[in-house]
């Protein structure tokens, strides 16, 4: 195997987004981040990944020294990747995985609209987003003074 690159006949997914996932494993992330954990989101969502789906050269399962490269290979692939988009990509996997279960249920006008303008559901998406990133940028910048009371607001 390349130093750099587990050796593959099928191209790699090149952003955690392009991964399967076994949901069961952002299950249990979610309770302990819940429960007061801290967590590396990176290495979590290294965790999370479905490895079962990929397959070593001879098409078999992976070894663990196969396993052991890929997971080492995405680590430093995906170092610079933030932790907005990993919580985004963590978070939207649990709310497939809970629509999935029945746990959130769509509404049949909102299934319709899916399904009879795609256009649409796909605008309504990229706003909700947009506003997502935005939220998050927001949040990192968010760093709180200790005399905050005593400041007047804004444009006051």
């Amino acid at each position: 195997m390349a130093a750099d690159r587990p050796d593959t006949n099928d191209t790699l997914p090149e952003t955690p987004h392009d991964v399967g996932f076994d949901r069961a494993k952002i299950d249990e992330l979610l309770e302990r981040v819940r429960d007061g954990g801290s967590v590396d989101l990176l290495e979590e969502t290294l965790a999370a990944i479905d490895w079962d789906r990929f397959a070593g050269a001879s098409g078999a399962r992976l070894a663990p020294l196969e396993r052991a490269e890929l997971v080492a290979y995405f680590r430093a692939k995906w170092a610079d990747v933030g932790p907005l988009y990993l919580a985004e990509l963590l978070s939207t996997e649990f709310m497939t995985e809970q629509r999935a279960r029945g746990d959130i249920v769509f509404s049949p006008r909102l299934l319709e609209l899916g399904r009879n303008e795609p256009q649409l559901w796909a605008e309504i998406r990229q706003f909700f987003r947009r506003k997502e990133a935005v939220t998050g940028l927001l949040l990192l910048a968010h760093r709180p003074t200790s005399d905050a009371t005593e400041r007047p607001v804004a444009g006051e």
